[in-house]
């Protein structure tokens, strides 16, 4: 058994680092290493289980067993992520393809499995979504592509199942209301709720639920009216999670009203310190309870659904508080807004994520567009008719 070089491919644009050792005579290579440190832990953990002769064939493993593995390994992934994988695999992927070995999988399982999530039923009794299928069926298509770069097996067989097989999401527009009804509602509900500003927040800055309620006073600079997204409260409030991606942990310009109201909400929460004193839990967070703690996300989206059963208006939609985000980005993108803007200020990974996602609003752009070109060059419609006379 041979100790085994770490070797770096120059050429990978991520996870270049591998190595090979000697298994019983025979060349083992693991890749896709995102570190030299990461290369030798997992080299040194396979020495070890070699010379206590508890070493096994990955490929021979359970499923269930390899992806566990997988889903520890994945140290760049957010909390919230692991989280996520973490419940996908337990409600999902385990009970369908858990028992069955590595290299044992075939199409048709992966057929199976796709089929058995189309038919799951959700608490309420309806299927699970479009969305949520692919989801699960990608995960389990991650951790395969990551089998067969570590040439633990040959090839991955989620992905010679036929096109047509594979899971699909018809994207569906999202439900927004209009720039005068989301103003007025603003208006109205001020001084409803602790957790209005929260709302105020998601329309005026486009971050998500957890980003708000994971903000403190030392993300934000006053002097530079800007606020530094550097963090995300978990949903159980048991601790703040690292963002999922680099552009995510973004720097949001903030207007002259919405500094002052963050200055009247500092106001607030410094005056409840003071009346609890030594009962106040000071956290630094610019949404919190009464006494200071992490506000939990089920008693923001309590208080938004009470204000919308009592201030919605009649002609709107029903909307989610994460449909907020959008209307940010609605707002933005119809004013205007140049949308590599609007996609730093959502903390989208790519430009193309925003276009992906809110490509029903470009047409609109295109005609501010049309317009704006007609205007630049001085043309009107009296002064083309008489161009074409």
């Amino acid at each position: 058994m041979g100790a085994g070089k770490i070797y770096k491919n120059e050429k990978a644009k991520k996870n270049p680092y591998w190595f090979q050792i000697m298994v019983n005579g025979k060349r083992v290579t693991r890749r896709g290493f995102r570190t030299k440190g990461e290369a030798q832990k997992a080299r040194d953990e396979l020495s070890t289980q070699l010379n206590k002769g508890e070493y096994i064939d990955p490929s021979k493993a359970l499923f269930r067993d390899y992806f566990l593995e997988w889903l520890e390994n994945r140290k760049n992934l957010a909390d919230s992520t692991v989280d996520m994988y973490d419940s996908y695999f337990r409600n999902h992927i385990d009970p369908a393809l858990g028992k069955i070995p590595l290299s044992k999988i075939t199409p048709t399982d992966i057929l199976n499995f796709i089929k058995t999530l189309r038919n799951t039923k959700t608490k309420s009794g309806e299927n699970l979504s479009d969305e949520m299928v692919k989801r699960v069926y990608s995960t389990v298509n991650t951790a395969l592509n990551s089998a067969v770069t570590m040439e633990i097996i040959q090839k991955n067989v989620a992905s010679k199942i036929p096109k047509q097989d594979k899971p699909k999401v018809v994207r569906q527009e999202r439900q927004i209301w209009s720039n005068d009804s989301i103003r007025v509602f603003l208006k109205k509900t001020k001084g409803e709720t602790r957790y209005w500003i929260a709302i105020f927040l998601a329309v005026m800055t486009g971050m998500r639920q957890g980003e708000i309620l994971g903000l403190k006073w030392s993300d934000i600079d006053f002097d530079k009216s800007v606020l530094y997204v550097r963090r995300s409260l978990k949903k159980d409030k048991t601790g703040f999670t690292n963002l999922k991606t680099a552009s995510s942990r973004r720097t949001i310009s903030l207007a002259p009203y919405t500094i002052m109201l963050l200055k009247e909400q500092q106001e607030k929460i410094a005056m409840e310190k003071e009346y609890l004193g030594d009962d106040y839990q000071d956290n630094d967070l610019v949404v919190c309870t009464s006494k200071g703690t992490p506000a939990k996300a089920t008693r923001v989206l309590h208080a938004w659904n009470r204000l919308c059963e009592k201030f919605k208006p009649e002609h709107e939609p029903r909307i989610t508080f994460h449909d907020l985000r959008h209307q940010s980005a609605s707002i933005m993108l119809n004013d205007g807004t140049d949308t590599r803007v609007v996609s730093g200020r959502l903390g989208h990974s790519t430009v193309t994520t925003t276009l992906d996602v809110y490509s029903h609003l470009i047409p609109t752009a295109q005609e501010n567009a049309a317009v704006a070109l007609e205007k630049t060059l001085g043309f009107n419609v009296e002064q083309q008719q008489e161009f074409l006379q």
